[in-house]
């Protein structure tokens, strides 16, 4: 563990009953900082949490309301119809976070994107650079690509700190670990529930971005054989250095 150097920071996580965000709050807490969830039901291990959805302004203003950092998890996670299932979660819901962000002068505001958003790159045997720009083929791939560009438009014009997030291939359950394994860039897209918790540390306690900056990283674990997608910005900008090669640092039993 990273001896923390920053005083503890009031952070939201939203989505903080999901695969990352649950284990990020844990992490969190463990680093001494105070932490709120959102989410539709209660957050295991939080006093502090708002029930919610994101679709409802009101709850959000009052979850973004008095904390300083903002993780934001919450989504729909998968490709999907876009008028009846993205559109609410993943473009309404996210304008609603990032103007209660603006609203109540949030200093640092953590976006959520995918690596879906450079998939029509074809993932080479190279690592694909964040200045090689996006190439989104499906519509949650593309409410991430807005996402992105949302919290560039809030960094530029409000004055946040704002860090975008393509977060690499992060099974949820044995099933998805299968389907990782079998995959041609699986074990060099993994991200492990641990690298997870040690990156967004990182993004709570970086000095960077500064105010009116933001910066667009990947997040993944170490690449089993080729990097796919560069991690120099990451560690560069935010002092990211993962530890786990796949499949170490998952929070569950699996046998490859």
């Amino acid at each position: 563990m990273v001896e923390k150097t920053t005083a503890p920071k009031r952070v939201l996580v939203t989505g903080s009953t999901g695969a990352i965000g649950q284990p990020v709050c844990e992490h969190l807490l463990a680093r001494g900082h105070v932490v709120r969830g959102f989410a539709r039901r209660p957050t295991p291990g939080l006093d502090d949490y708002v029930m919610g959805d994101l679709s409802d302004r009101a709850k959000v203003r009052q979850a973004v309301e008095g904390m300083e950092v903002v993780i934001h998890l919450g989504a729909y996670p998968n490709d999907a119809d876009f008028i009846d299932v993205l559109l609410e979660p993943n473009v309404r819901g996210l304008y609603h976070i990032c103007d209660a962000a603006r609203e109540f002068g949030i200093e640092r505001l953590v976006l959520s994107s995918t690596m879906q958003t450079v998939s029509g790159h074809g993932f080479p045997d190279r690592a694909i650079r964040i200045d090689e720009g996006p190439a989104p083929v499906n519509h949650y791939a593309l409410t991430k690509v807005w996402s992105e560009a949302m919290g560039d438009m809030y960094a530029r014009v409000y004055g946040l700190s704002v860090i975008n997030v393509r977060i690499g291939w992060l099974p949820r359950n044995p099933g998805e670990a299968d389907r990782l394994k079998a995959a041609r860039i699986g074990p060099d897209t993994f991200f492990s529930h641990a690298d997870a918790q040690r990156f967004y540390e990182r993004c709570v306690e970086s000095p960077a971005p500064g105010k009116g900056e933001a910066v667009t990283v990947f997040a993944t674990s170490i690449p089993k054989y080729i990097e796919r997608m560069e991690l120099e910005p990451a560690r560069r900008i935010l002092g990211y250095e993962p530890q786990d090669v796949w499949p170490q640092g998952l929070n569950y039993d699996y046998q490859p």
